[in-house]
């Protein structure tokens, strides 16, 4: 069983540092080069970032999060049977501080692939072929700016939980629950 609390971490972990990062590289780095290098081709950096984005929201955070989610629930589990002598380790103000803050993440995530991404190309698309339009480029410059709101937040979210698992492993030592053992 300490085997599998060990793995749930580490999953816990990677997939994390695979969402923020991602988020980071792509968001911000990815979008940046996009614009500036292919800015007399914006039809070609829109189909470019489209696809990136599109790997990354929906099947690379749609896999972090199933991840996440199952480490939790083997931790959660781990720790209301006792498996192994386990204790969930406490660090914040709050107990379920840690999976509030996933399950926002979570659901910014799922807004973000399954709803904002599919609209913004559908407006992407109404921008393509009627480019002279105002009214749909103010719009579809609507969505981003949620969208680059959305993905601060989920980026800001990420590092918190970072900072709460390093709080817990500066505290608690391997395979004790118990503050008082440092």
């Amino acid at each position: 069983m300490k085997r599998l609390i060990y793995i749930s971490n580490w999953l816990y972990l990677f997939s994390l540092s695979l969402w923020v990062g991602g988020m980071f590289l792509l968001g911000i780095l990815t979008e940046i080069v996009v614009r500036v290098k292919l800015k007399e081709h914006k039809p070609l950096a829109s189909s470019v970032m489209n696809g990136i984005m599109d790997a990354f929201n929906v099947h690379i955070i749609y896999w972090c999060m199933g991840l996440m989610v199952a480490a939790v629930v083997i931790k959660f589990l781990a720790s209301q049977k006792g498996w192994a002598g386990y204790v969930e380790p406490v660090v914040t103000k709050r107990k379920y501080t840690r999976e509030v803050l996933l399950a926002i993440m979570v659901v910014l995530a799922l807004y973000i692939g399954s709803v904002l991404r599919p609209q913004m190309h559908d407006l992407d698309q109404q921008k393509k072929a009627n480019p002279a339009d105002i009214r749909l480029q103010t719009q579809f410059d609507s969505y981003h700016s949620r969208l680059t709101w959305l993905y601060t937040v989920n980026m800001i979210l990420g590092l918190s939980l970072f900072y709460i698992h390093g709080k817990e492993m500066a505290r608690f030592r391997e395979g004790s629950g118990d503050p008082s053992a440092e």
